[in-house]
């Protein structure tokens, strides 16, 4: 409410601000609906915060602490396949194939980069795994 009253030669001017201005409380689903729209492929993300009613900073800031709390991706796409079964886009036919390939490569698991094979069986020693993987990341 704006008010304007002349008192003598000058005018005086008052405003009157009324209710209470306050922050929006998100909830964690809210957020996490909000984030996870935010973490689509090919979304805007100030189109998603402008949507939701967010500021595009908050929205970054939640996305940061997400990123944060889930740490770097660990894990990387594998093809389970038989040893000499050919390439792995061609498919398998049967279920008899199916059945003969799980129990000839039970637990082995192999690991091809740059060329270079490696079968890990079961039961190896954790140390020496991890001297072969530190190996094969310098390598890349």
């Amino acid at each position: 409410m704006l008010d304007a009253r002349q008192e003598g030669d000058s005018y005086r001017r008052v405003e009157v601000i009324t209710g209470e201005r306050r922050r929006r409380r998100w909830t964690g689903e809210e957020k996490a609906r909000i984030v996870a729209e935010s973490f689509e492929e090919g979304v805007n993300i100030s189109e998603v915060a402008r949507r939701n009613g967010v500021a595009r900073g908050l929205l970054t800031v939640w996305r940061r602490q997400v990123a944060a709390v889930a740490g770097p991706a660990s894990f990387v796409p594998i093809q389970i396949g038989a040893e000499n079964s050919g390439t792995a886009d061609e498919p398998i036919s049967s279920a008899q194939e199916i059945s003969a390939l799980s129990t000839k490569a039970c637990g082995v698991i192999e690991i091809e980069l740059n060329g270079a094979r490696i079968r890990i069986a079961p039961g190896v020693e954790l140390a020496t795994l991890s001297t072969v993987l530190s190996a094969l990341r310098g390598i890349r």
